[in-house]
């Protein structure tokens, strides 16, 4: 007689699967978990400072025992009854979520990183949504929380547990102490050096950007400061046959380095070249995230001063323009223009239904040229019009170029990156730039075509860099004072009509010699309030770029 047997069903395996642990027990194990799975990159990185030698052992062994500790610190006064559980659980997923981002883009997860994602369309977050993601949130995050659900916590008496979490927490500050006092040397000279290892410790500091960035955002702004109050029109349009007009265009995520114009190998900009430019060559940003640098490159604050909470609590120049009686415009192709244009006019492009223009819910750049035209013709006043950019926004750097722009093959059509060899890359992302430097020449060619009615400039600066694999870094949103070049240096072009160049006494070769010179975001708020002549105690000529090459300045 033959016995059948079958194989347990997925639901008796788990009815059967049970674990007993004391609380103790749990929080280590959690803690040991999160240290192993989510902290690659900062093993790496402290690998690469302190190789895996003899002489190195105890440093590393000491360096563990710290990252262990305070992970299991961080735990530990969560660890009561109806309460680790939960907590663990959102701390898998958070773990696992940062290790990936950490891993595949080198990408450190800190307050200005939470705001960009808060602040990030849905368009822009799918495409971070890949099979790696899903496998780290299925093998570091899920698994582990179905294994914690199928766990009979052992919790003592009250009293116990309390002051079992006092001795748990003394015990492991000990830990904590005794690790650093080992190798106090190499700790604080490591520390001292290389402050972005404590931003690399996962899930401690994206938790702790996390509060940051909630407490700076609590409580909004319940009054705008108003600046600028006494802005007046030095030189008024009255006068003058023609109207003038400013186009501003904010570009995103192109990096100095890449544009032709600078040196690079590849022509990336062909269509600029042949025009006569300004090109700022050593310009730097404000910061390494569009919702930093597009809302400080309006601002008066400076980088140095910069914090979005003040930015987002007083006006912008913008708003002193407007106030002085020019005409403002703001025209985005990407996520918004993080409270820089709350108070001006703006039209949201990204949104428009044009079958020739917009795939996929989104737009080519070519939209923000969509009924410009009439725009201008029904300009009544001296204007400004400020247009954001797609332009070369990742990891999908193929998204943003029409088929005719692809000139770099083959190019990286993985928004996964990591799947794709450098050059692969290198060529998607140069071609963004290539299909940019078609959109400006585009819109400079419009200024041109409207010489008779207006006196016209044209000002382009990227928003920030972008990393390319130089030291196996990807994207950007790096902490500023660690980023690399690559993220901070921004080209800044301009062009000016020469009706415009007279009417502000302009001196070309003055010009020229400025932009050998550096420059920032720091540099535009200034800028363009003298271009429009404003007067107003905000304003200082030593910012201005064009201030020392006008032939009557800014009263």
């Amino acid at each position: 007689m033959t016995v059948m047997t079958s194989k347990p069903s997925i639901r008796t395996v788990w009815n059967r699967l049970q674990f007993s642990l004391s609380v103790t027990g749990v929080s280590l194990f959690a803690a040991a978990f999160m240290a192993v799975v989510g902290n690659a990159a900062l093993w790496q990185s402290v690998l690469t400072l302190m190789p895996l030698s003899f002489a190195n052992f105890g440093f590393l062994l000491a360096e563990a025992v710290f990252l262990l500790a305070t992970i299991h610190l961080f735990i530990a006064p969560f660890a009561l009854r109806w309460l680790l559980k939960p907590v663990l659980i959102v701390l898998f997923f958070s773990t696992a979520s940062a290790a990936y981002f950490m891993d595949a883009y080198g990408t450190i997860i800190d307050s200005s990183m939470i705001q960009n994602v808060v602040e990030t369309d849905v368009k822009e977050a799918t495409e971070l949504l890949t099979l790696r993601l899903v496998v780290y949130l299925l093998l570091f995050g899920l698994l582990p929380s179905l294994l914690l659900l199928r766990t009979t916590i052992r919790f003592p008496t009250l009293a116990k547990a309390l002051l079992g979490r006092v001795i748990a927490i003394v015990l492991t500050v000990a830990a904590i102490a005794g690790a650093i006092a080992s190798h106090y040397k190499d700790f604080s000279l490591i520390g001292r050096e290389h402050k972005e290892l404590r931003m690399l410790m996962n899930p401690v500091y994206p938790i702790y950007a996390v509060g940051q960035f909630l407490f700076a955002s609590e409580a909004g702004p319940a009054v705008i400061e108003k600046i600028g109050e006494d802005a007046t029109r030095a030189r008024a349009a009255s006068g003058h046959e023609r109207k003038m007009l400013v186009f501003f265009v904010v570009g995103e995520t192109a990096r100095a380095a890449n544009f032709s114009l600078n040196g690079y190998d590849r022509e990336t900009n062909p269509e600029l070249a042949t025009l006569p430019l300004l090109n700022f060559k050593t310009t730097y940003s404000c910061g390494t995230t569009t919702a930093i640098s597009v809302r400080c490159m309006f601002s008066n604050l400076g980088r140095d001063n910069f914090n979005r909470d003040k930015a987002d609590a007083r006006e912008g120049v913008l708003d002193v323009l407007q106030r002085a009686g020019v005409a403002v415009l703001w025209r985005d192709n990407n996520s918004g223009c993080k409270g820089a244009c709350d108070r001006v006019a703006n039209e949201a492009l990204d949104t428009l239904q044009l079958p020739e223009l917009c795939h996929d819910g989104e737009c080519f750049d070519d939209v923000l040229l969509h009924q410009l035209q009439d725009k201008l013709d029904a300009a009544t006043t001296d204007t400004f019009i400020v247009m954001h950019q797609k332009g070369s926004h990742g990891p999908a750097y193929y998204k943003r170029t029409p088929a005719e722009f692809k000139r770099f093959l083959p190019e990286c059509t993985d928004a996964n990156v990591q799947n794709c060899d450098r050059q692969s890359i290198i060529n998607a992302y140069d071609n963004t730039l290539l299909y940019t430097d078609h959109i400006l020449a585009s819109l400079i060619a419009v200024l041109q075509k409207n010489a008779a009615n207006f006196d016209t400039a044209f000002v382009y600066v990227s928003d920030h860099g972008e990393s390319l694999g130089e030291n196996n870094l990807y994207l950007h949103g790096f902490p500023y004072a660690i980023a690399p070049e690559e993220q901070k240096r921004v080209p800044l072009l301009m062009w000016f009509s020469p009706g415009i160049e007279s009417r502000l006494g302009l001196d070309r070769a003055c010009l020229q010699k400025r932009a050998e010179q550096p420059a920032s975001h720091d540099n535009l708020f200034h800028s363009f309030l003298g271009l429009f002549d404003v007067r107003t105690s905000v304003y200082k000529a030593e910012l201005d770029l064009f201030a020392g090459c006008r032939t009557s300045p800014v009263p």
